[in-house]
């Protein structure tokens, strides 16, 4: 089977369930021998930072010199990314031996009239038995959308992690805070510890609750145990002082506040489960550490970030107001998200030009939807170009040497601009043998 014909195979499956009942997933498990229970899980859920969080973790732990095994979603361009040994995505032929093991799985489930499962519910079947075969030492798994009733909530992890709740699925996940909280609590186990942040939002007190009704110990991170001490080019240090948990200087590379706290959620995480964890570990973990797509800078001054919700974007800004730089922004962004406040908050920033397009797929929003909002809070030049790598080009030629270009509203936009610059990459390999390259635009 070729990884075109998996992919295929897999994406034919629905998206999303008929309704909650992980009953029906526990059966497949129990088909496959339940691999889940043999692994030693961090479990992260929570709106925004999950990804960062878990690549946080799974730094610090292969600094430590464990082996790691790492579920994330979404992926930005291949499904591989969603399953990595050591951080190194699985190989097409290892993702397709898989996909066949879980596909007889499955074969054996409708024999036996079991419910069928979604697409989400296949990447964590693939992903358990993947990792049990795999030998590591601990996994860190990202939930789906919410926590209460998704696949990795039948997980039986070591510590939960619960990042920054904001509003986002709120159709499936409730209409406010508190109720999305609720449902991100779901991770909370009897007798295993957690760790949340709070925001003052009231999200956390929901998180207490429910760890309090489980009888297990919630560890709280809030903005006042966080300090940032200095920004330097792409880096940032900080330092950590809870009741428990005291580190006078970190760094972790990059531009954005947030991923400040998310460092502070792993290593705090790994301190729990590992109490004799050595600082060298910590510390290299967090400045190493990279996670595509968030803050990332693929060129000299042009950075992707998938903040895709009105929380996110909330964060991003608030790294931005302090510097005083020009910028370009590059903004696409799906229907069913609330972009109304993220262009609000996004026309706060001072930007040169606004250039904006539209993702592929039936869930793009409009391009004359997002036009007309923009205008709403701000007199900034703006272009409209439909096609996203048309658009990014095109930013790409306007900007200044000393400017940013900031791509973001959709991880989506993230994927299709990565997809653009590996295959300007190849060409220019193919170009120049031996000389790889990017053309900058300019």
């Amino acid at each position: 089977m070729t990884y075109q014909e998996m992919e295929s195979e897999i994406m034919s499956f629905p998206r999303f369930g008929t309704g909650p009942d992980l009953g029906s997933l526990n059966q497949y498990l129990e088909l496959m021998d339940h691999p889940e229970e043999s692994l030693r899980v961090i479990h992260v859920a929570g709106t925004n930072g999950k990804g960062s969080v878990c690549a946080f973790c799974e730094s610090i732990l292969r600094q430590a010199g464990y082996r790691t095994a790492l579920f994330t979603s979404p992926h930005l361009i291949r499904m591989n990314e969603r399953f990595r040994i050591d951080f190194q995505p699985v190989s097409d032929e290892v993702l397709t031996e898989y996909w066949t093991k879980v596909r007889s799985v499955l074969e054996e489930g409708r024999r036996l009239c079991y419910k069928p499962v979604t697409w989400f519910e296949i990447m964590f079947l693939i992903s358990v038995l993947l990792f049990r075969d795999a030998d590591v030492d601990y996994c860190i798994m990202e939930t789906g959308m919410g926590g209460r009733f998704d696949a990795t909530a039948l997980l039986h992890p070591m510590i939960s992690i619960i990042t920054s709740i904001s509003l986002d699925h709120t159709s499936v996940l409730g209409q406010t805070i508190e109720e999305i909280a609720f449902e991100k609590a779901g991770i909370i186990k009897s007798g295993v510890p957690a760790v949340a942040l709070d925001e003052n939002n009231g999200a956390f007190e929901v998180l207490l609750a429910e760890s309090r009704r489980k009888n297990t110990h919630i560890e709280r991170l809030s903005s006042e145990d966080v300090t940032i001490l200095k920004k330097r080019k792409n880096k940032i240090d900080f330092s950590i002082n809870t009741s428990y948990y005291r580190y006078v200087k970190l760094t972790v590379s990059g531009a954005a506040d947030y991923q400040v706290y998310n460092a502070s959620l792993a290593v705090i995480s790994m301190k729990m489960i590992l109490p004799d964890l050595e600082q060298k570990a910590v510390s290299d973990g967090l400045l190493y550490m990279k996670w595509e797509g968030r803050m990332e800078e693929i060129y000299p001054g042009v950075f992707l970030d998938g903040a895709h919700n009105p929380g996110a974007i909330a964060m991003l800004t608030a790294s931005l107001k302090d510097e005083r730089k020009q910028r370009l922004l590059l903004f696409a962004v799906c229907s069913d998200k609330d972009y109304s406040d993220m262009i609000r908050m996004l026309a706060d920033i001072s930007w040169r030009r606004i250039y904006i397009t539209c993702l592929s797929g039936e869930r793009a929003a409009d391009l004359s939807d997002i036009s007309a909002c923009f205008r709403r809070y701000t007199d900034t030049d703006i272009v409209r170009i439909a096609d996203a790598g048309e658009a990014f080009i095109q930013a790409l030629h306007d900007k200044k040497e000393e400017e940013a270009l900031l791509c973001i509203g959709s991880l989506y936009l993230v994927g299709e601009i990565r997809r653009l610059c590996e295959s300007q990459m190849e060409l220019d390999m193919m170009k120049s043998p031996g000389r790889p390259g990017v053309k900058s635009g300019k």
